[in-house]
């Protein structure tokens, strides 16, 4: 009997820099063992040097042939003439597809191939904000309208944070079903955890290179304090890109510059420390592949929130605030590490429980294949 399969469009694949490409690959190949759905990749752009396939079997891949919402269409008319998909996930941003913040034209072909197969659509991002001189603030109204539009058509939609299910109702006028799963992390899950006292004590800085910089430009005195409250030893940046602003030293810990870190590598660097922190903003945690990788590794994650919540604080969050970093101290000013390791256990079991690729997958399933 041949095996149930799912066609995902992602914007961008390994080997090219794409959260939504990592998203989907480590998806699909949970949505395999797990569920026994294979994913056929569409990728819209291509990268200089094509992945190699054998290393997402038995999921394929194939690429549009060049990055239009035209091309785009022949691509699926192809595919969907040779194979038989259960049903079609859109991987969607409104930047995604489009350079310049305009989605329409690729909405429309959504549209239309929602009357021949089962759209589902995961809103990794819904639209763009900007002041009014700003070229975001001239395209967010095109960008709602397609929101509006993908809702309109989707059999089941998904988002990632409570402030996008939030955002996005205004929109849902046909009622569709939208349901929120946070996104998981990209660089894997361990499955043994070792303590963060037989680890060394390192902090890891993860993140794209304006959020690295705005840490270490306007939070100094916190990334100060949460090394002191800790015990820090080492600081490890990982990312890409480099900048003056990121420092040598801080509160006496050594700054070692990774750059970008293949997953593996990284991940066995994260196994190997005990917190991790970033410069975030608070109502859209849930979408942060860098918080849910300290995480999925058993860290104490530290986020600085860089904008006041605009919706009410839920009644948990995984994560420490910057507010609460003085409170992990004891009497002698630093934290003990029966402390740090219940903070690590409580958010890697929230992790597991609600966060984590297999339920990610189990929900994604159940509306791919649901009659």
């Amino acid at each position: 009997m041949e095996s149930k399969a799912i066609l995902q469009i992602v914007s961008g694949f390994k080997p090219s820099v794409d959260g939504m490409g990592d998203f989907a690959r480590r998806l699909g190949a949970t949505l395999f063992e797990q569920q026994g759905i294979r994913s056929h990749f569409l990728v819209f752009k291509q990268p200089k040097t094509p992945l190699d396939a054998a290393e997402i079997a038995p999921n394929t891949i194939s690429y549009v042939s060049e990055p239009t919402p035209a091309a785009l269409r022949e691509a699926l008319a192809a595919l969907r003439s040779e194979h038989r998909f259960e049903s079609l996930l859109l991987h969607y941003g409104p930047y995604a597809y489009s350079p310049n913040g305009r989605p329409a034209q690729l909405t429309r072909v959504m549209e239309q191939l929602a009357r021949e197969t089962r759209l589902l659509v995961f809103f990794h991002e819904i639209f763009s904000n900007g002041h009014l001189w700003q070229r975001a603030r001239w395209t967010r109204s095109e960008q709602r309208r397609c929101v509006q539009t993908l809702l309109g058509v989707a059999a089941v939609a998904f988002t990632s944070s409570a402030k996008y299910h939030w955002q996005v109702q205004p929109y849902n006028l046909t009622g569709r079903e939208i349901l929120q799963i946070p996104i998981f992390s990209n660089i894997g899950e361990p499955e043994v955890l070792r303590p963060l006292r037989e680890r060394t004590r390192r902090l890891i800085v993860f993140g794209q290179l304006n959020t690295r910089v705005r840490l270490y430009r306007n939070c100094r005195a916190t990334l100060e304090e949460v090394c002191r409250k800790l015990r820090i030893e080492s600081i490890t940046d990982v990312g890409s890109g480099t900048s003056e602003f990121i420092p040598m030293e801080i509160e006496g810990a050594a700054l070692t510059r990774a750059g970008f870190m293949e997953e593996q590598a990284l991940s066995d660097l994260m196994a190997d420390s005990i917190a991790g922190i970033i410069g975030y903003w608070p109502d859209v945690w849930s979408k942060s592949g860098v918080i849910a990788a300290y995480m999925a590794h058993g860290l104490v994650p530290i986020m600085v929130e860089v904008e006041k919540r605009m919706i009410p604080k839920p009644d948990f969050v995984p994560y420490i605030a910057q507010e609460d970093v003085a409170k992990l101290a004891a009497g002698d000013g630093v934290a003990t590490d029966e402390r740090i390791q219940t903070i690590a256990d409580v958010a890697h079991e929230a992790y597991v429980r609600t966060q984590s690729v297999v339920r990610c997958a189990e929900q994604i399933a159940r509306a791919a294949v649901r009659n």
